[in-house]
């Protein structure tokens, strides 16, 4: 019965080294290249081909200097203020007060970190086991990738609208423009849609969007420009 035992014991120990190699790997091999699918776009394309849809993935890879600083902003300001000082998480709570509002609605209150390494490598799901992979990768990346690659990432798969991932796909679609030439007003109005990025759109905002906006705006002033 013991050697039995400890043979059990070894099988876990061997599986959960091999899971942690793997995930280890995919985190630094993603430090040096661009993430071109995400978990997220794979469920996505999953559900269409349930629904007998064209299966049609907006995306296209950008890397941050191609990006809009005015972007790298109202997501800030919109989603995750700490996001340079703290170090994964915020349990606190501190994002919700410092922000006035801005993100009352987010009741889970995910930092940036958190909801890239969910995007990037974790089903949809609120399971406890979900909690604990969202923990293990929030670390991995914070400690691996950094902050830059982190929004970097994190901007090329925010999903606004049906299926448009990424800051580029989403400044083509909506604005007509590369992602690189958004204003504040027009990246303000795209952080404002993230609080439901499959029923908003910034080129119909409602009245609610509008007011996120204006409050965004305002946040994103007290922001200094990065120079990453």
């Amino acid at each position: 019965m013991k050697k039995v035992l400890i043979q059990i014991l070894r099988w876990i120990r061997n599986i959960l080294l091999f899971l942690f190699s793997i995930s280890l790997f995919f985190v630094i091999l993603y430090r040096y290249i661009p993430v071109y699918y995400t978990t997220e776009m794979m469920v996505d394309s999953i559900e269409q081909l349930f629904r007998k849809e064209k299966n049609k993935i907006e995306h296209e890879w950008k890397s941050l200097s191609e990006i809009s600083p005015s972007l790298v902003n109202a997501v800030i300001a919109s989603e995750d203020f700490l996001f340079l000082i703290h170090n994964g998480f915020d349990t606190d709570k501190e994002n919700i007060n410092l922000n006035k509002g801005a993100r009352n609605l987010y009741l889970d209150n995910r930092t940036i970190s958190q909801q890239t390494a969910r995007s990037v490598f974790l089903l949809p799901g609120d399971s406890y086991f979900n909690e604990l992979l969202d923990t293990y990768f929030t670390i991995l990346i914070e400690f691996v990738w950094g902050k830059k690659k982190i929004i970097e990432i994190y901007l090329n798969s925010i999903e606004v609208g049906k299926s448009v991932y990424g800051a580029e796909a989403i400044a083509r679609t909506y604005f007509n423009k590369p992602a690189l030439d958004l204003t504040d007003q027009e990246a303000s109005l795209i952080a404002a849609c993230l609080i439901n990025p499959e029923e908003l759109e910034p080129q119909h905002p409602t009245i609610y969007i509008l007011r996120r906006q204006a409050k965004i705006l305002g946040i994103m002033e007290e922001l200094i420009t990065i120079e990453w």
